[in-house]
């Protein structure tokens, strides 16, 4: 079994999902992987291709000609650069199918996958069925190639992004939920000693839909009741900057800490070392969600309880008042007084917290997530024989 698998991005720090991915595949076939930018931590490993065909300039000439034409001439361009930049490598490995990472690489990748003539299957996740979905454009012509005979199947980390697909027009019966796979071997409590403090602890990208200011709004309501309660932010991203001067004008330097990035097992380390992982995800403004959200389920499997919001498929892996706790988006004091509730009972959280590795390791199940998976490519593969 030959399975070609491709992405517009590469495998980053915050992109494990894809990783897992690439292993999870090559447990049972062989994969070639085409990435459409020039680096990546993958390089040159495994049969890993970095083909910068996503690496193409958006210029005013192109927003001009979709205003004027209503052509969206660089999705046009792009589609021709995978075609021309990424047939060549998969022609030579003869795929039997295709996996495409997110719905905006199978429209990047169309005309590819059409002149390849190979069953795919489309996995798609947070903002490439939320936000792009703007673009009726973008999204009539994804869901275009999720109802083609050649869709082989549209995987979908949750129910609620199965509902999204859905009601966007896809089928029901091309869509599948078979859940992100988390080792409970790999992620497990460390034995680690808990801080003195009450302490909590988000890790994650700092981008909008994470929103961590109103985890740190949260927090600095946490703080005026508790004052030696700390706070410790995981992760880098466009809303540092605008978080720091936050925790600066709030007079909050001595009780929040500014990691940047960590290595996924160092951070890992770092969490359990804190009682309570916290989460603000939300609906950013341009209609960008998360999508399975990993990071309180890895929290879960390390025993910690979690506070986090009503949000895409959230709700499906923390279970409210019973390994966490969940508060409507944007309502930071709700989540600060869930976060002072749990602060205050030690007993709870680490009730919550063994009831949320058993309920991750249930859900996220890697070995059932193999099978399926393993199922799914195969009986496509004995019809096609």
């Amino acid at each position: 079994m030959n399975i070609g698998w491709i992405c517009l991005s590469g495998v980053g720090k915050s992109e494990t999902f894809l990783s897992d991915t690439l292993s999870e595949l090559r447990s049972f076939a062989n994969v070639r992987a085409v990435s459409g930018v020039s680096e990546g931590s993958f390089e040159g490993t495994r049969g890993h291709h970095y083909i910068p065909f996503a690496e193409h300039k958006l210029t005013l000439w192109h927003t001009l000609r979709k205003r004027i034409t209503g052509r969206n001439v660089h999705r046009q361009e792009v589609q021709k650069r995978c075609l021309k930049m990424v047939s060549p490598v998969f022609a030579a490995f003869e795929p039997d199918i295709f996996w495409v990472e997110f719905g905006t690489t199978a429209v990047a990748a169309r005309r590819m996958l059409e002149e390849a003539k190979r069953p795919f299957f489309i996995a798609v996740h947070g903002y490439d069925i939320t936000s792009e979905f703007k673009d009726s454009q973008y999204r009539d012509e994804l869901v275009s190639m999720m109802n083609a005979t050649q869709c082989a199947g549209v995987i979908c980390a949750s129910h609620y992004t199965r509902r999204l697909c859905v009601l966007a027009g896809v089928g029901e019966d091309k869509t599948h939920v078979i859940r992100l796979g988390l080792d409970g071997e790999k992620i497990k409590p460390f034995g680690l000693p808990k801080t003195h403090e009450p302490s909590f602890v988000h890790f994650g990208r700092l981008v909008e839909k994470k929103h961590p200011i109103a985890t740190l709004e949260a927090f600095r309501r946490v703080q005026r009741e508790l004052p030696n309660a700390r706070m410790t932010f995981i992760g880098e991203g466009p809303l540092f900057a605008d978080l720091q001067m936050r925790v600066r004008s709030h007079g909050l330097d001595d009780h929040v800490n500014l990691l940047g990035a960590l290595q996924r097992d160092e951070a890992l380390e770092m969490v359990e070392k804190h009682w309570v992982f916290v989460q603000h995800s939300v609906t950013a403004k341009s209609g960008d969600q998360e999508g399975y959200a990993l990071s309180p389920a890895e929290a879960a499997l390390l025993e910690l309880p979690v506070v986090s919001t009503l949000h895409n498929g959230i709700p499906e892996h923390v279970r409210h008042g019973e390994t966490g706790y969940l508060v409507p988006e944007f309502d930071y004091t709700q989540m600060a007084d869930r976060m002072l509730y749990l602060a205050s009972d030690e007993g709870l959280r680490q009730q919550f917290g063994r009831a949320g590795r058993i309920n991750v390791l249930e859900v996220n199940d890697p070995i059932g997530r193999v099978q399926r998976l393993r199922k799914l490519i195969f009986d496509i593969k004995r019809m096609g024989d």
